[in-house]
């Protein structure tokens, strides 16, 4: 990257993992107007049996690639935490999603002047050619109350201090949630101004898979003694419906699946190894 080390505004890294396919997408939208001279942005590739290295070195060659043959993100994101500009916020975000030069610059303004240690913005989820029990389920996602705070994960932001705090990540599946439970409500700020864009699961079946792990990922930083901050929304969403009846059959879905997701990990095996299920429907080239 051009621009010597204590010039950098912000260090971007971008964890991947056999995302050739959309990779060159993100980074496409990430540098249209992001000044690469004050940016430093660090792709990851991790585990990689695509060409997700090259991809990324093609889409901006201003980008530094790191490589490793070992898969997993915490290990990757730890990587690339040892490129980063130790003086400058840090942004986290998933290899998968349209976020825009204006949605950074956005993000880590309260980090720069010391307003917040974390930050995170508003994500914005394409549910363009899902089937319609998903495009049902995320109406009814879209009610959590808990977003009125933003949505922490697959894109935010940390203040240098911030970022000390938290790395090295140990290996979890979760490593947004156990890094949204580092911080106190007070220290994040929520950036309305920064929007992302994530894509839905395009089948039912891959959507509870994708459930299934955030739920899992979040039990696990429980068991680390991080407290989840979100109890309670649900209940929280079902009397919201009193005063939006037309919100009760989205509602419903939204909880219907949330309980069938806690069923079938109640069926897995004790012990049994972690899985990382991942989506695949929306691995399409773009």
């Amino acid at each position: 990257m051009r621009g010597g080390l204590g010039m950098t505004r912000a260090t971007i890294l971008i964890p991947a993992h056999d995302e050739a396919q959309v990779i060159g997408r993100t980074l496409w939208y990430l540098s249209r107007g992001l000044p690469l001279d004050k940016f430093r942005v660090v792709v990851i590739a991790n585990g990689c049996a695509d060409a997700t290295a090259a991809r990324a070195r093609a889409a901006l060659p201003q980008a530094l690639v790191i490589e490793t043959d070992r898969a997993g993100k915490c290990h990757a994101l730890n990587l690339g935490y040892e490129a980063a500009d130790k003086n400058a916020p840090v942004v986290c975000l998933d290899a998968d999603l349209d976020v825009t030069a204006e949605a950074v610059v956005a993000l880590i303004a309260p980090l720069a002047d010391g307003r917040a240690l974390a930050a995170c913005g508003k994500m914005d989820v394409d549910t363009s050619g899902v089937s319609p029990a998903v495009r049902v389920f995320y109406q009814g996602w879209r009610t959590n109350p808990y977003f009125a705070r933003g949505k922490f994960g697959g894109l935010f932001a940390l203040a240098p201090e911030g970022a000390a705090r938290v790395f090295p990540l140990p290996e979890i599946t979760a490593d947004d949630e156990f890094i949204r439970r580092s911080f106190g409500s007070a220290e994040i700020a929520f950036l309305p101004a920064c929007r992302f864009v994530a894509r839905a699961p395009r089948t039912l079946a891959s959507l509870v898979q994708v459930r299934r792990r955030s739920l899992r990922g979040a039990r696990e930083v429980s068991r680390m003694g991080k407290a989840s901050p979100e109890r309670g929304s649900a209940r929280r969403m079902i009397l919201n419906t009193l005063s939006a009846p037309a919100t009760l059959w989205p509602v419903a879905v939204f909880l219907g699946v949330s309980v069938w997701v806690r069923l079938s990990l109640m069926r897995e095996r004790s012990g049994a190894a972690p899985r990382w299920e991942r989506d695949l429907t929306t691995r399409v080239e773009g």
